[in-house]
């Protein structure tokens, strides 16, 4: 018997799918930043599952499933993900290949998350709100794990990085927690509509999802009121808004380094900051080639006593004509020494951009800054006069499990240092910096953010964002960065809901197989 093949009428929507593909998708689109939007998150999984469920109810198909979630992660992904295009354009005139191609990463794991729900729904009757927030955040785990191709970058918790009192239950779970809460309420709605006509069970499973709303809301409340703040140190951000078409054109490296010092010395004149921050690779080369950087930077170090934590690329040599070359945060101490402590080298690299994923790197050494960079080993924070400082270095901001290393190593405070400048004024710097509350809260850690054109800010323990600079604006600001003494439950063991939700999902699926077999 020869196995049904994925014909172009099987591949692309049907006429019955239209509706629930809209629904999902337009709230996906407005569920995260930068829409001050609440309400879309809890329901924009609803017509989805509706969709998968009312089809595994009756004699609907598995390809079905994986279709209504292929096109859902599909066009949901690229409502919310457009700026790769432009991000990617300043690289190549395949720009929109290349985003395209993100999307065929993506969508086949929300496909699979609905053919998932489909086959865990017909082997077991069991509610979505029970199974919708199993898979739901099973697909987030298997995002945020794939090597070379991983992109967490839109979990649901990421919805609530803007209201603080609901996302506060990140200290238990992880921002996976919150994706579970979420879908779960996603889930309570969709048997309600499921169950349309039963009016008794609609109310208690609409009352179901509120409650669970207001028990986040009643744990950060008591969360923000009891967890005390404490002050670490004044930490500076310089922020150099250099234009993505001009930070790597030789001819520029001058200039670029005479705008950072500028804006520094006026910064050290205020005598306001043990700490200054410039951005990822504010020195747009390889620092080794360029010694006139680093004298610049031990001298204002010196003078000010104040050590620079900055962004530049580091070349380490293995031999003749054998080396790697990082994107990396370096340290100019107080006394004006440059590397006393070991680089931070950046390790979660953006894939094609940064490193062409499965292939050998070396590959790529012709290509400057494109395609070749090694990935870094050390994790360990760099010690000052007032604690330990973390350093994530652009997106490594979106793995949780990296902010988590650094606190587990002693970190008082994070430093996030990006370049956003190739995302130019779309949504992602917004959805990039919105990462930076959920990391704060899982940790309890203050967290300070230096982008080269912004978004710069603080966000304290509690998850609140203040002193945000505007986009493409030169600026300096210097925050008061604050941590607290409490290792959290989310620190001490992990991401243990994105752990046991992938567990019972390949449990549940193999059991589904088991049971049909001997059937």
């Amino acid at each position: 018997m020869t196995r049904p093949v994925m014909t172009r009428r099987g591949f692309f929507p049907r006429s019955g799918e239209y509706a629930a593909l809209a629904g999902s998708t337009l709230l996906f689109a407005i569920a995260f930043p930068p829409f001050p939007l609440l309400v879309p998150a809890f329901f924009c999984l609803v017509p989805f599952a509706v969709a998968v469920a009312t089809r595994a109810d009756g004699e609907g198909t598995r390809r079905e499933a994986a279709r209504l979630g292929f096109w859902f992660g599909m066009l949901g992904y690229a409502c919310n993900l457009y700026w790769i295009a432009i991000a990617l354009s300043i690289y190549t005139k395949l720009a929109i290949v290349g985003y395209i191609a993100a999307l065929f990463v993506l969508a086949p794991i929300v496909a699979l998350a609905g053919l998932s729900l489909f086959v865990l729904r017909r082997r077991t009757r069991l509610p979505l709100a029970i199974l919708l927030p199993v898979v739901w955040v099973a697909s987030e785990v298997v995002l945020n794990y794939m090597s070379d191709l991983a992109f967490p970058w839109l979990p649901l918790g990421l919805a609530l990085s803007r209201t603080p009192v609901l996302a506060q239950m990140a200290d238990i779970s992880g921002v996976r927690g919150l994706s579970f809460l979420i879908a779960l309420a996603n889930g309570l709605i969709a048997d309600a509509w499921l169950l349309r006509g039963q009016r008794v069970a609609i109310a208690k499973r609409l009352a179901g999802a509120i409650a669970i709303v207001a028990v986040m809301a009643a744990y950060g409340s008591w969360r923000m009121r009891t967890t005390a703040l404490v002050s670490v140190a004044p930490i500076a951000i310089v922020q150099p808004n250099i234009p993505q078409e001009d930070k790597w054109q030789a001819e520029n490296q001058g200039r670029i380094q005479g705008i950072l010092d500028d804006i520094t010395m006026k910064r050290i004149a205020q005598h306001d900051a043990k700490l200054i921050l410039w951005p990822e690779a504010s020195l747009p080369g390889f620092i080794s080639d360029h010694p006139e950087w680093s004298s610049a930077m031990r001298r204002m170090a010196a003078v000010s006593h104040t050590p620079i934590l900055f962004g530049t690329l580091d070349l380490v040599w293995h031999g003749p004509g054998d080396y790697d070359y990082y994107n990396a945060a370096m340290l100019v101490d107080s006394a004006g020494v440059l590397n006393a402590q070991e680089p931070y080298r950046k390790s979660y690299l953006v894939p094609i951009v940064e490193r062409v994923p499965f292939v050998n790197p070396r590959w790529f050494k012709k290509l400057k800054y494109f395609g070749g960079y090694g990935r870094g080993q050390n994790t360990k924070p760099f010690t000052l006069s007032f604690g330990k400082v973390g350093v994530l270095i652009c997106y490594e901001s979106i793995f949780p499990q990296r902010s988590r290393e650094f606190r587990r190593e002693g970190a008082s405070i994070i430093v996030n240092i990006t370049n956003d400048a190739w995302f130019g004024r779309s949504l992602a710097p917004y959805q990039h910096e919105a990462h930076m509350a959920l990391r704060a809260i899982e940790n309890r850690v203050g967290i300070v953010r230096a982008a080269n054109t912004g978004i710069s800010g603080y966000i304290d323990p509690l998850g609140r964002i203040s002193g945000e600079t505007q986009l493409d604006v030169a600026d300096s600001r210097v925050y008061n960065a604050q941590t607290t003494s409490v290792t959290t439950l989310y620190v001490r063991i992990g991401d243990w809901i994105g752990t046991l939700a992938l567990a019972l999902t390949i449990a549940g699926l193999i059991w589904a197989r088991v049971r049909r077999q001997t059937a």
